[in-house]
């Protein structure tokens, strides 16, 4: 792909943000209505999304080619965590905070922005590879993620467990692998339900977007800048994650096209899951705040030049 086609998708990406972030300063929006839409989002309309991603291909890949995608995501997120930590303890980060750099640097936005970027660049027929790869990066973030919050706490390591399964159980993830049992088994027509789910699945990318820009809206921009160990997280959160992937990904049985889905949905800006994290086990949340902001903002440059030399 050229440089040129990718950036003028995340453009068109951009565009509902800065709406949303006008909307929020016009009133039309605030923060009780940001997470009421979220949850929407989350629960109802990405899922829908997914399991409507079955009918976006006329053929289903072969089971090989799902699971390799299965084994790349999940290979790219443990070298992504391991990255996270070394860099983490370059930066000496105080151990109150180390959870929550570890954290914005390993985990991106796969689903509430991922799906809608993806779908933007690799075209709709690229969600069902999409949502297999969401599977993996569920798993890990849900478990991996949140144990980062524990580490350095008195929790006991059965309690940690616990929470991690309980994570788990979200409506994204549950539907990520009902759609790989189905592409397995050679399903890609749910006929009416299909059609019925996919109009539902639809409000997922102009919500999520418009969500996105309306939580920037609560940030004071100065305030967001003036922490270089968010910069430095940003760079490995947006270019040494992304390149590491690649160069993990590489190592399994995928074309370019699939390849690239995977290794752009590791390119995502900073998983909003974290902010959620700070706030359950009472961590400082500007850290995440900053990184998020900032990975955001750059996300726009640095998702074409991804993807342009994933297709070098």
């Amino acid at each position: 792909m050229e440089f040129e086609f990718v950036a003028l998708q995340m453009l068109m990406v951009s565009l509902p943000i800065l709406l949303g972030w006008a909307i929020h300063k016009l009133g039309f929006l605030d923060d009780e209505l940001d997470s009421g839409i979220s949850r929407l989002v989350m629960n109802i309309a990405l899922p829908c999304t997914i399991l409507s991603s079955l009918g976006t291909s006329p053929e289903l890949p072969e089971t090989g080619v799902m699971l390799a995608i299965i084994a790349a995501t999940f290979a790219a997120y443990i070298v992504a965590i391991a990255i996270a930590i070394v860099a983490t303890a370059a930066m000496r980060v105080p151990a109150d905070a180390r959870g929550v750099y570890q954290f914005a640097m390993a985990f991106g936005n796969c689903g509430f922005i991922g799906l809608p970027v993806i779908s933007a660049i690799f075209g709709e027929e690229a969600l069902l590879y999409a949502a297999i790869s969401l599977i993996p990066a569920n798993v890990v973030l849900f478990s991996a993620g949140a144990i980062m919050f524990d580490a350095d706490s008195e929790t006991g390591l059965r309690r940690r467990l616990r929470r991690a399964v309980s994570s788990l159980k979200s409506p994204t993830l549950i539907m990520s692998v009902v759609v790989l049992v189905l592409a397995m088994a050679g399903v890609n027509d749910l006929g009416l339900v299909g059609d019925s789910v996919a109009i539902v699945g639809q409000m997922t990318t102009p919500l999520a977007l418009l969500v996105t820009g309306s939580s920037l809206a609560n940030y004071k921009p100065l305030a967001m800048l003036g922490n270089w160990r968010a910069y430095v997280a940003c760079a490995v959160r947006l270019v040494a994650i992304p390149l590491a992937s690649l160069a993990v990904a590489r190592l399994f049985p995928l074309d370019v096209y699939q390849l690239g889905i995977v290794v752009v949905d590791c390119s995502m800006p900073v998983a909003t899951a974290g902010i959620l994290f700070c706030l359950q086990h009472g961590r400082d949340a500007m850290p995440m705040l900053q990184t998020t902001f900032l990975s955001i903002i750059a996300s726009i440059a640095s998702i074409p030049l991804v993807t342009v030399l994933v297709g070098a």
